[in-house]
Parts: structure tokens; C-alpha cells; sequence
């Protein structure tokens, strides 16, 4: 005892020893006497018998001794325990601890405590409610408070384990699992993300990531495919370059045309259009179809009259069919597109010896 003896407390120690049976009237002034003194021993021998007896238990009584542990005895482990005793005898719910018990026995900025008390009384929760209510806070504090990586990860385990559809939880495990490389369960996360979003463009969002990781980390085109088509039809995200990229490495050109075709109802800007029919072009002329790949060119052309890539597909394309009349009027457009001088004064020597070669041509077959 380091307070004072008094013989008020010399009295009731006396008669404590003789006999814990404290009437009620006098329990909580007997209980505070002792407190006062550090009179552990007899402030436990009065108070655990009561927290033992269904009739006499009280939520006072409790919080009393929980407190005594924690903050006079500094013993956290057994304030734990007599909380977790509390959740088991009184069956409160996560919210009603918080509310009435948990910061009256530790300090609210507490967080290494506060973790240790709910880890005590988590078994103990009876419905999944709380029992997420407390895995989400256990998962704050290890996050944000205490920065313990390990128990973290428990703590979301044992969140995923109870409510598959946790946002917190799948958002956690997609970053781990990203970070770790381990691309099925990345998918598997994202696939959950989707189905548990309310949000629509949470879901937009989700099936473009999912997309993105079949194509690039799992090298998976055709599920790439189905997860942009199946998970972001009128998406407002752009899954355009995902949605090519995939049909393209699957050399699926009809594919690439129908995305090209739906991309550029969506683009505005003369040259990003122009680029489009670029791309559409040169696919056309891979198809064999020369004459839509002319007409795809010449709509390039038309918005961006400077760019030299469409001429040159042209100039190229009738080379090959021969159609040398084509073949210059296309030279003398790019010759007029052409800003440097060397390359212009080459353009102009293949003009020449092209119609040398036409006129001679020409003139043979006059004879």
C-alpha cells in the first residue's frame, strides 16, 4: 500500500481478511477504499467472485477491474482477459463495447493496447457484422498506427476468410498480390472487386484493370478480349489500346478493325482521327483489301493533309497493282508535303525516272 494507513482503511482490511462478503450498499465505497490504497489483493479477492456470479455481474464491475489491470497494474494481458470474459458473460455487441467499455479502460490514442484488447475479445463477437467492425479497426491500427506488417497481414486474412466481398480487404490483397507478382490471385481479386463494387465505374474501373493484367502480365488475349467486352461495354474509361493491343497479338486483324471502328465514333481532333484511319488502312492492306485501304488512306489525307505515312502506303500500293498514273499524282503530293529539301530534290529524281520509264514505255507500245 503506498497511500496513507488510515485507520478507516486499517478497519476495512481487518475486516476484509476476516471476510470478502461486502453488502451492497457499501460496495462501491469499499471498492474506491481499496482502490485508493493499492490494495490489490483484496480489491480482486471482492471483485473477480462477483464478475463470477451470473446474478451479481455487472458492466460497472467489469470496466472496474479491467481498468485496475491496465491502468494501475499496467497489465494489459489480463485486462484483456477480463475483457474478453466481458463480451462472453454480458454478449455486447463490437459497437456497444466501443461505446461503453473500451476507453474506459485504456487512453483513445492507445493503439497498442487498444489492438490487444480487441484481438482478446474477437472470438468472442457474435455476429459477422462485428466480427468485420473489429477486423477493420484491427487492420486500421496495424496500417496506420502501429505498422506492424505482419499482424496486418493476418488481420486481412481472417477479413478476406469471413467477408469475401470486404472492399478494404480486396483492395489490400490486390496490392500485395501485384506487388508479389502473383498474377492468378491478382485476378481473382479483380473479378471479386467488379461483383462487389455499387459503383458502376468501380466496376468499369475493375474490369479494365482486369483486362490490362490478362494482356500484360499473363500474356492471355483472348481473356483480355472477353473481360473488356463482357466487364466495360459503354465503359467511359479508355480500354481502347488494351482492346486493339489484344486482338493485334492475336493477329485477329477483323478484331482490330471492328475496336478501330467503335474508337473513332468516340476520338475528336483532325489528327487523332487521322491516325485511326491510318491504322485502318494498313490493316485493310494487309487484308488484301486495296480498295478500302485507299479509301482509309485518302480519309487520313483529307484530315491531315501533311502526313507523309498515308502517301507513302499509296505510292507503295500502286507500285505494287501498277498503276503508275496513280503512282505519280501520289509523288507529287508527297513532294508537296515534304518540308526537307534533300528528301524533296530525291522525290523528284524518282518522279523523273518513273515517267522516263512511262514514256518509253508509251512510246514502244506505239510502234
Amino acid at each position: 500500500m503506498n497511500a496513507k494507513v488510515t485507520p478507516e482503511i486499517s478497519t476495512l482490511v481487518h475486516q476484509l481478511n476476516q471476510s470478502t462478503l461486502v453488502p451492497e450498499e457499501s460496495l462501491e465505497e469499499t471498492l474506491q477504499l481499496l482502490l485508493d490504497h493499492e490494495c490489490w489483493n483484496l480489491y480482486f479477492k471482492i471483485l473477480e467472485p462477483l464478475i463470477d456470479n451470473p446474478k451479481r455481474r455487472t458492466l460497472p464491475l467489469y470496466i472496474k477491474a479491467a481498468k485496475a489491470y491496465s491502468v494501475h497494474l499496467e497489465d494489459i494481458q489480463k485486462a484483456a482477459k477480463i475483457c474478453a470474459k466481458l463480451m462472453k458473460d454480458l454478449r455486447l455487441s463490437y459497437g456497444e463495447f466501443r461505446e461503453k467499455v473500451l476507453h474506459a479502460v485504456i487512453g483513445e490514442l492507445d493503439f497498442d493496447h487498444e489492438a490487444l484488447i480487441l484481438q482478446a475479445i474477437l472470438p468472442r463477437l457474435k455476429s459477422k457484422e462485428d466480427t468485420v467492425a473489429c477486423l477493420e479497426r484491427l487492420c486500421l491500427i496495424y496500417e496506420k498506427k502501429k505498422y506492424d506488417e505482419d499482424q496486418l497481414n493476418k488481420s486481412y486474412e481472417k477479413l478476406y476468410d469471413l467477408d469475401p466481398s470486404n472492399m478494404k480487404a480486396l483492395r489490400y490483397f490486390k496490392v500485395v498480390y501485384t506487388q508479389t507478382n502473383q498474377w492468378e490471385k491478382v485476378v481473382q481479386i479483380l473479378q471479386n472487386l467488379y461483383h462487389s463494387a455499387k459503383h458502376i465505374n468501380d466496376k468499369f474501373r475493375s474490369g479494365q484493370e482486369l483486362a490490362a493484367v490478362y494482356l500484360y502480365q499473363l500474356d492471355q488475349p483472348m481473356n483480355a478480349i472477353e473481360a473488356i467486352e463482357k466487364y466495360c461495354a459503354d465503359s467511359p474509361l479508355n480500354t481502347f489500346t488494351i482492346h486493339y493491343e489484344a486482338y493485334y497479338r492475336m493477329q485477329n486483324w477483323e478484331g482490330c478493325l471492328r475496336v478501330l471502328r467503335s474508337y473513332l465514333k468516340k476520338v475528336d481532333g483532325g489528327l487523332n482521327r487521322a491516325i485511326i484511319h491510318l491504322k485502318m488502312g494498313e490493316l485493310e492492306e494487309q487484308m488484301k483489301r486495296t480498295v478500302e485501304a485507299e479509301n482509309s488512306f485518302l480519309q487520313c489525307l483529307d484530315l491531315a493533309p501533311k502526313m507523309l505515312e498515308p502517301l507513302e502506303n499509296l505510292i507503295e500500293m500502286n507500285i505494287d497493282a501498277q498503276k503508275w498514273d496513280k503512282v505519280l499524282f501520289f509523288m507529287n503530293k508527297l513532294h508537296d508535303s515534304v518540308d526537307d529539301n534533300f528528301l524533296r530534290e530525291k522525290i523528284r529524281e524518282g518522279r523523273a525516272r518513273l515517267q522516263d520509264a512511262l514514256e518509253h514505255t508509251r512510246a514502244k507500245e506505239a510502234l
